[in-house]
């Protein structure tokens, strides 16, 4: 029984396959006879994927182009039905196919087709899957009023044909700043320099260009400046396109103003006449005003004298630390040694012992707040030592190194510093008074201080 059922269900597979083959060949005869509908109703009713492309292929001979596009939808082959609807207008069915479609020139068809029929959205969707942004950026501008979407397009993907779209699209709405940009974008840099001359725009020109900028152009832009009275503006265009004697002149008429950009084309020059030059503004032979040693400084690290510079630091440093702005002085010193090691120059004993004696000194706050006395005693401990070096400060720096000493269990030197504290000279500087009187009472009574 087991066997004659199996039999019969293979019977019923064998004969329903023979079925369907017979009715795929009904349909297709019924097609080729020109019977559109019954042969369209056989297709669907048999439900087979290769059969509707088969007919499909069949109906698009017959230039039955329609039913063609409908059969190959149902066999999947979008593309194919794309095509025939976007060559027959019937862009409601193709619209409902294209997500499915791939090919970027069917894409292109489907979008040049709806431009033209008024749907502007629907064109830029294919555009983009076209991947012509071109496309886009012409849409956005001329019919979907959306410019901003078309700036962003174009700074993304840098093509020189939307950046021309932009930038007379920002010409025709009077935006000549955007319109400097775009045309900068697209390599009409002339076009882009005129308008920045016409509408006071040089400013932009130079932003978009920014380092990449050639020497012609630099040289143009250096040009507008001077004329413009704009000497300092001038005067780093001019270092830019290599001519560095204008350039230093322009910046030495700014006086003061502008000495940073000198220092930075002598060093770039390294030709002794403007270096000579530069060191007679800066010394005050040219207006009878010597300028701070700082620049002086600045001149010898960009000409790469790093002898003269560390020996102007410690001058400098000096001169800082005796107004009692100690952070200035490190901060000099520090950014000298840092320059000299990157370098790979030795760095002197000469530079070594100030920042040492100054980092002491601006350790000394956070030890105490962080509770570390030892490592606060120790730091002062080394800054008092040389106490002459820190004229403005002299009564506190004791005065902490007392008490410090004294928390850290180092009773001897807190005593020793207690004594100069005691000093006519110092004694009626120490505040406040319960400070004080418990230095006094340290002097008087030395035995309370044993040895460390």
């Amino acid at each position: 029984a087991g066997m004659g059922m199996g039999g019969q269900l293979g019977d019923k597979a064998e004969l329903d396959k023979v079925q369907a083959v017979c009715m795929a060949g009904i349909a297709r005869c019924t097609l080729r006879m020109g019977e559109i509908r019954r042969g369209m109703s056989y297709v669907r009713e048999a439900n087979d994927q290769q059969l509707c492309r088969d007919c499909a292929r069949i109906l698009e001979v017959m230039k039955q182009s329609a039913d063609a596009a409908v059969l190959y939808e149902l066999g999947e082959q979008y593309e194919r039905a794309a095509a025939i609807f976007i060559k027959t207008k019937n862009l409601v069915q193709a619209a409902r196919i294209m997500p499915k479609v791939t090919q970027p020139k069917l894409h292109s068809e489907y979008a040049l087709k709806c431009e033209k029929d008024g749907q502007f959205e629907e064109a830029v969707r294919s555009y983009e899957a076209a991947r012509d942004m071109d496309a886009v950026v012409r849409l956005c501008l001329d019919q979907l009023s959306t410019p901003e979407r078309a700036f962003e397009i174009v700074r993304a993907t840098s093509s020189s044909t939307g950046a021309q779209l932009v930038a007379h699209y920002c010409q025709r709405e009077g935006n000549f700043r955007g319109a400097i940009e775009f045309l900068l974008m697209a390599k009409c840099s002339e076009e882009a320099f005129a308008l920045a001359k016409t509408h006071d725009c040089m400013d932009v020109y130079t932003k978009v260009l920014g380092d990449g900028i050639g020497p012609e152009e630099a040289q143009s832009v250096a040009s507008f400046y001077e004329g413009q009275h704009e000497l300092g503006q001038a005067g780093h265009f001019y270092s830019l396109c290599g001519q560095y004697a204008r350039a230093l002149k322009l910046f030495l008429q700014c006086g003061e103003k502008e000495v940073d950009r000198a220092i930075e084309v002598v060093g770039k020059a390294r030709n002794d006449m403007l270096t000579h030059t530069l060191i007679d503004f800066l010394m005050g032979e040219t207006d009878g005003v010597p300028k701070e040693p700082f620049h002086i400084y600045r001149l010898y690290l960009a000409l790469g004298n790093y002898a003269q510079a560390a020996k102007t630091a410690i001058i400098i440093a000096r001169q800082e630390q005796d107004l009692g702005k100690y952070r200035q002085a490190h901060s000099i010193i520090y950014e000298t040694i840092r320059q000299l090691q990157d370098q790979k120059v030795r760095v002197p004993q000469s530079l070594r012992r100030p920042f040492t004696l100054l980092h002491s000194y601006i350790l000394v706050k956070k030890l105490i707040k962080h509770q570390n006395h030892e490592g606060a005693a120790r730091m002062l401990l080394r800054v008092a030592k040389n106490i002459s070096k820190f004229p403005n400060h002299k009564v506190p720096i004791l005065t902490s190194t007392v008490i410090e000493s004294f928390r850290a269990g180092r009773k001897q030197s807190a005593l020793e510093y207690a004594k100069m504290l005691m000093r006519p000279e110092y004694r009626q500087l120490v505040e406040p008074d319960k400070v004080k009187k418990k230095i006094e009472s340290m002097v008087r009574k030395p035995k309370s201080c044993t040895d460390e």
